[in-house]
């Protein structure tokens, strides 16, 4: 047995764990949802699909032939949401399915370590260790439990009711039978790490690695940046969903005392209960969500990013928006790294978030100081460092 076998259903870093397995010269084959390329269903069906799901970072770099779809569960869900709107689409469902056609996959392999990742592996985890296989999960999220309990407390204090958790009951049973068929579990920040081994203590090992942010790509804001000169309002940006567990009432609440001193942009989804709230504070612009040379554009046009969440594994965004040259404001509960610690408020604490941008509003030379310094700190993050340490694992487990 030789080799390293990689799965996962849909849009996700198992592309970058996959490449990091075939520069090793150890990958036997990526069972995945659909890919371009010659003779691919992704090449066929893309029109059905967003460009990042068929072209994933680092697909060009793999050899085509050992990449083996399956998008049968994946396009079925994408067709229930343009012909069904209104209908719930049940994604673990159409895992599950992915889930098992890996399994019979991994039947005929030699590889001597499998990678699956969360909510799409529990049957390739059983199967992997029945042959005695290393088995390796990928965790790219917190434990439910946590942000459901933030974002109760949360919606207690702005008096709205809670968004539905979004994982059932069966699906928290799965992710912890995943867990416990897993001999190394990947997390990637440190906050989620001790979360998800408080919660599970069965836990054999977890090791972190870091996720990325193209500084090639994101870097361009950031080589033509220019920002708001003393007396101008501080221009500030929140990206990505616009919602409770996003800590978005927190951040309207920072700004509403502020005035002109503050022009607020939101730009992502707005979720239902945040309708209730908008109402109570100041009018702020609102864009929907915008694709990453939009989203590039919009960094190059703000000053400072607030990432006041109630929980999150990583955030790419917040490192997106450092290589952009961004400075930002992230809560302690955000997983992504900062160049200083000081650069994180408390969650749940609007008072900090406010003191931060009046700071930053008295002080634009410290601004574009921590805007240099963000720029700096996130082109360390590529994925080609992510690779390396993945790498360093897969070389482990291989020689074990």
């Amino acid at each position: 047995m030789n080799g390293i076998a990689l799965a996962y259903s849909g849009v996700h870093q198992m592309f970058q764990l996959a490449l990091a397995a075939h520069e090793l010269g150890e990958l036997e084959g990526l069972y995945c949802s659909v890919v371009d390329g010659q003779g691919k269903w992704g090449r066929r069906l893309g029109r059905l699909a967003p460009a990042g799901t068929v072209r994933p970072l680092g697909w060009e770099e793999l050899p085509q032939e050992k990449l083996l779809e399956y998008p049968w569960p994946l396009f079925l869900n994408r067709m229930l949401k343009r012909f069904l709107p209104l209908r719930s689409t049940e994604h673990r469902r159409s895992n599950v399915w992915f889930d098992r056609a890996a399994a019979r996959w991994l039947r005929g392999s030699q590889a001597r370590v499998f990678v699956g990742a969360e909510t799409c592996a529990l049957e390739s985890l059983r199967q992997a260790g029945k042959m005695g296989m290393k088995r390796v999960l990928d965790c790219p999220g917190i434990p439910a439990s946590v942000l459901d309990a933030e974002t109760r407390r949360a919606a207690a204090r702005f008096g709205v009711e809670a968004s539905r958790s979004s994982n059932s009951p069966a699906l928290i049973r799965q992710k912890k039978q995943e867990l416990a068929h897993a001999d190394l579990v990947l997390c990637c920040s440190e906050f989620q790490r001790e979360h998800l081994v408080a919660l599970n203590p069965t836990v054999k090992r977890a090791e972190v690695i870091p996720l990325w942010a193209d500084p090639g790509f994101w870097g361009r804001a950031a080589s033509d940046r220019v920002f708001a000169a003393s007396g101008e309002p501080l221009r500030v940006l929140h990206a990505g969903a616009v919602s409770l567990k996003k800590g978005v009432p927190y951040l309207l609440e920072a700004v509403e005392p502020l005035g002109a001193e503050v022009a607020l942009t939101l730009v992502g989804e707005i979720s239902p209960e945040m309708r209730g709230i908008f109402g109570r504070f100041r009018s702020h612009r609102h864009l929907p969500y915008l694709q990453k040379d939009l989203l590039r554009d919009l960094y190059r046009e703000h000053d400072v990013l607030v990432m006041p969440t109630l929980g999150d594994s990583f955030g790419f965004v917040s490192l997106e928006a450092m290589a952009s040259g961004l400075p930002v404001i992230a809560s302690r509960n955000a997983g992504a790294p900062v160049p200083d610690e000081g650069w994180r408020v408390p969650p749940h604490d609007a008072e900090a978030i406010r003191a931060r941008l009046l700071s930053y509003h008295a002080d634009r030379e410290t601004l574009r100081r921590d805007g240099h310094t963000a720029a700096t700190f996130a082109a360390g993050f590529t994925p080609e460092r992510y690779r390396a340490r993945a790498g360093e694992l897969f070389r482990e487990l291989l020689s074990a």
